[in-house]
């Protein structure tokens, strides 16, 4: 089918680029430079020339904490964003899938958030990809929303910060009381596509099987890569910022596609790293 992917710059956008094509699958992927979804008539023009059956909107703004004093920005971009490309979808009978995330949650109960929990988002991050969820749900039959959680892959990333930091000081406080599923962007591809080839329309939760607070992370991280430094467990109050994070974090996987355990997936992850860096495999 000829996928056209909105973000194609990004983690998750580089993946589906590479991984698609390989399914046998017909694959254009936009840059923000070159696809700013902010702009309807940006986003009628793509559709117009490329002729998609179906769009993965893999393109956001992440920055969590700067949504909240730009939330003009972020709204256009995540909220805006998905209904521009619903829109034009709609008009040209094509799918639209759309990333996206647990933040849509306030965190606060003791379970992993099912597809149909009520959401509930603390953060204006939260709120704009809920709008965009709405968006997407309303105006078309023809819809995917795949929430996910804790994406890393090539671009900045949890993962990396860690590593980088490891190297710059002995000694890094991380949050424990913070649960998310790390989600490997390679995994989370592969998992989209699975989606739009079964052609099932629906909410997904799709990240990595097991969970983890961010404290743990760290540590495997260290782990695997063979990394000695002391990684000391704080309370997130101990580092308040600008937007409330869920502190549960993790999502069920009902009725979504399955992914293999977060620690599997950040092994093989740290293994190409090392790789493409050229110093040998991480430690399993």
């Amino acid at each position: 089918m000829r996928v056209l992917v909105a973000g194609g710059d990004g983690q998750l956008g580089l993946e589906l680029a590479e991984l698609l094509p390989e399914r046998g699958h017909e694959v254009t992927a936009l840059s923000h430079r070159e696809l700013d979804i902010a702009g309807a008539a940006a986003v009628d023009g793509a559709l117009e020339e490329h002729a998609p059956e179906v769009v993965v909107n893999a393109a956001a703004f992440t920055n969590v904490d700067l949504c909240e004093t730009e939330m003009e920005a972020a709204y256009s971009v995540n909220a805006l964003g998905p209904r521009n490309l619903v829109g034009a979808c709609e008009r040209r009978g094509a799918s639209l899938l759309h990333v996206s995330t647990n933040y849509v949650f306030d965190g606060g109960q003791n379970r992993p958030y099912e597809p149909f929990d009520a959401a509930r988002p603390i953060s204006a991050y939260g709120r704009t990809k809920l709008a965009g969820e709405e968006h997407v749900m309303r105006l078309t039959n023809r819809w995917y929303v795949v929430r996910t959680a804790g994406v890393y892959g090539r671009g900045h990333n949890f993962v990396r910060t860690m590593l980088r930091v490891a190297g710059e000081r002995d000694s890094l406080k991380v949050k424990h009381d913070e649960y998310v599923s790390p989600t490997c962007a390679r995994d989370l591809a592969a998992g989209i596509a699975r989606i739009v080839e079964d052609k099932n329309y629906g909410l997904y939760h799709l990240t990595s099987a097991g969970s983890c607070s961010w404290y743990e992370f760290a540590c495997e991280i260290f782990r695997l890569a063979g990394v000695e430094v002391e990684v000391v467990p704080v309370p997130s109050s101990e580092y308040p910022l600008p937007a409330a994070r869920p502190a549960n974090g993790v999502l069920s996987s009902l009725g979504s596609p399955g992914l293999r355990h977060w620690k599997k997936a950040l092994a093989d992850y740290l293994e190409r790293e090392a790789a493409a860096r050229g110093t040998g495999a991480a430690r399993g």
